[in-house]
């Protein structure tokens, strides 16, 4: 479900609720970033079982029906860091500058070998809030540490 909050024009929503999810993909639910500027997505990692890793990539469209990888100015796809046992119980964030992508995005997440628990979220901010300075990248992980994470 979207939310768009007048007050401070961010529009959020849960594209991949947190869960555990097996081994193969999750497609998440599309985002409509139609009138946005930037939009901040949101890997949340809850613990992944032994040997399990965790992928989630970007896809794009422009009729919310055929989508295909977001790629970045160098041609790979936009993904957020692989979780792995090491890495997982945290937080995760990659910035999508305006104008990046097409109009709708969403999350591929793929587990492999064993169940991992995560979710997905995005915010999008109206463009007065996202202006973007020159010579900035269109993809910037902004924040990618390990921290406790509650799910």
């Amino acid at each position: 479900m979207q939310h768009v909050s007048p007050e401070s024009a961010v529009k959020h929503a849960d594209l991949i609720a947190v869960a555990s999810q097996g081994a193969g993909a999750v497609s998440g639910t599309s985002f409509d970033t139609k009138g946005l500027g930037d939009v901040i997505a949101s890997l949340r990692s809850g613990t992944n079982q032994a040997t399990g890793t965790l992928d989630v990539a970007w896809e794009d469209s422009d009729d919310n029906a055929s989508f295909a990888a977001l790629l970045d100015n160098s041609a790979v796809q936009v993904k957020f860091t692989q979780v792995t046992t090491a890495t997982d119980n945290a937080n995760y964030r990659i910035l999508l500058r305006e104008g990046s992508h097409r109009r709708y995005i969403r999350p591929v997440g793929t587990v492999g070998t064993a169940a991992c628990v995560y979710g997905v979220d995005v915010e999008g901010y109206s463009p007065q809030r996202s202006e973007q300075a020159d010579g900035e990248s269109a993809f910037q992980t902004i924040y990618s540490a390990k921290t406790t994470t509650t799910t």
